[in-house]
């Protein structure tokens, strides 16, 4: 990401680009609280960069960041709103959570979704929040802050890893950050630690909103959720156990983990529909522009158990089965057994109804199939489980409708499959145009947690040579592998949009002229 369009130069704002397949278009600005500069983040700026663009910023008189005149609440939701991205993800730590709630609800139409941690509604108690830090604490500690500003820093570095079951680590981590804070600034940044109260600010937000606490916080009593939960029951709470402060420090991988989690359901999400009418309106040209996918499902029929299959093998469903090709060929392979082709999309069952008319045919959902429990000697799949939202409910839909022993075998894309054409979107404009697809580990544990057995996973990259950009544009159109993402912009349009998109992708072009697109095939049996 180009940080010069989302900074002034007076402002330090340091880019980690993503370092994986981005998941989410917007970025992720990461602002510390009080007392330590965006060094306090460690490593968490690279372990989010793997899935978005990561931005930490330092408040000002923090780093290299110039002090304000001001420093009101008034004047630091102004500085926010000029040196934030035009829209974003917020995670703030402390005083940065209670800044970043704050500009939530001043600016809901800028944050994409808000994380604060160990940060109360309002730092001191008061109005109607009696789980926060006493007042005479509070005063005691800014004028030990106006004596003695090291003793004063000396003192909170302590009360941050008080609790913690990693202090003493913790401790010497925060003594190695030489960090540099203005006095008069941390004084000024101390005073309205002591004056935000965000109780109005919670009950308003409409953003999706994570808020994680350290059990043993000594500065943001964990009792303070239940003023969360009162005033906004929207609100997601987490609470790391046996942690102080700085929990994103001594439980680094618990506190990654909520955020992934949190995030997940904020990305790409399929809708269901938009598959449906786009393999509809791709019915009639399915079949002669898919013989990629045709030839992995003849892979996948040779590799079928076919050991005693006129007797065992009675009921087969071709689910995903599209234009109806594979059930034919299940039929000669298992001559005594009923094949039902299953698939979202009516209109593709109506032309696979045209093209073998002795075929059964039923239009439903994987993810809840409309079959008894125990009922099917075999499900057969290719190309067509990866447009399943939530693929631990399909794991157990799947296992629920098969008999005992019965078997399980299907074809989907991976996450590298069309990385190429997912890197030239990125340079063009960021958004997502390109559909995700789950890694073989995701399908394992899924299917694992389902119950089933003898999973045999594998995956294999085949890259496919077109002659232009336009020719693989055209291959996807074709078989209805179009960008099925809920709630976004999806349609091409513009000239200059595609001439962007193929200047990008011409940097993939080979010595012979041709442009590469790859597939990765990820291919599973598995029994009950």
């Amino acid at each position: 990401m180009n940080t010069a369009a989302v900074m002034t130069p007076k402002v330090l704002l340091t880019d980690y680009p993503c370092t994986g397949i981005r998941l989410y278009t917007q970025p992720i600005v990461l602002i510390h609280g009080w007392g330590v500069d965006s060094q306090i983040w460690q490593s968490l700026p690279q372990q989010l960069s793997q899935t978005a663009d990561i931005l930490t910023l330092d408040l000002p008189g923090f780093a290299q960041s110039p002090a304000l005149e001001d420093y009101s609440q008034a004047s630091l939701m102004e500085w926010m709103a000029e040196v934030l991205p035009e829209r974003c993800y917020l995670l703030g730590l402390s005083l940065g959570g209670m800044l970043s709630c704050a500009f939530a609800a001043q600016h809901p139409e800028r944050v994409e979704g808000l994380m604060t941690l160990s940060s109360n509604l309002s730092f001191v108690t008061g109005n109607n929040n009696s789980q926060a830090m006493p007042a005479e604490q509070y005063r005691g500690f800014t004028a030990s802050w106006e004596e003695n500003n090291q003793d004063c820093l000396k003192r909170f570095c302590g009360l941050q890893t008080q609790g913690d079951s990693q202090q003493r680590q913790l401790i010497r981590q925060l003594r190695g950050m030489t960090g540099e804070l203005h006095a008069e600034s941390g004084g000024a940044l101390l005073k309205l630690l002591g004056e935000i109260d965000n109780q109005t600010a919670i009950t308003g937000l409409n953003c999706p909103t994570l808020a994680i606490f350290g059990e043993q916080d000594a500065l943001v009593p964990v009792a303070c959720t239940d003023r969360f939960r009162d005033l906004n029951s929207l609100v997601e709470i987490a609470v790391i156990e046996d942690a102080g402060h700085l929990p994103h420090l001594s439980r680094a991988d618990e506190v990654h983990r909520l955020i992934n989690s949190f995030l997940q359901p904020q990305q790409y999400r399929l809708d269901k529909t938009k598959v449906a009418e786009s393999f509809g309106r791709a019915a009639s040209r399915y079949d002669s522009a898919a013989v990629l996918q045709h030839k992995i499902g003849e892979q996948l029929l040779s590799n079928l158990n076919r050991e005693d299959s006129d007797n065992s093998v009675t009921t087969v469903i071709d689910l995903g089965c599209g234009t109806g090709y594979h059930c034919p060929q299940l039929q000669k392979q298992y001559p005594k057994a009923e094949i039902i082709g299953v698939d979202i999309s009516s209109a593709m069952l109506s032309y696979a109804a045209t093209q073998y008319p002795q075929g059964n045919w039923l239009c439903a959902d994987a993810e809840d199939l409309p079959f008894e429990d125990n009922s099917q000697s075999l499900i057969f799949s290719n190309f067509a489980l990866q447009w399943c939202e939530n693929i631990e409910q399909l794991a157990s839909q799947l296992y629920r409708v098969l008999k005992p022993q019965a078997q399980l075998c299907f074809a989907v894309p991976g996450p590298e499959t069309l990385t190429e054409l997912r890197s030239a979107w990125q340079q063009v404009d960021g958004r997502v145009h390109v559909n995700r697809f789950n890694s073989l580990l995701d399908w394992q544990s899924a299917l694992q947690n389902a119950g089933f057995s003898q999973v045999e996973l594998q995956s294999e990259n085949i890259i496919q040579q077109h002659q232009s950009v336009r020719e693989l544009l055209m291959e996807l159109k074709d078989v209805g592998a179009r960008n099925n993402n809920a709630g976004k912009q999806t349609t091409l349009t513009g000239k200059q949009h595609l001439q962007a998109l193929y200047a990008a992708y011409d940097g993939y072009r080979q010595a012979d002229g041709r442009f590469p697109a790859t597939w990765e095939i990820i291919s599973c049996t598995a029994c009950k």
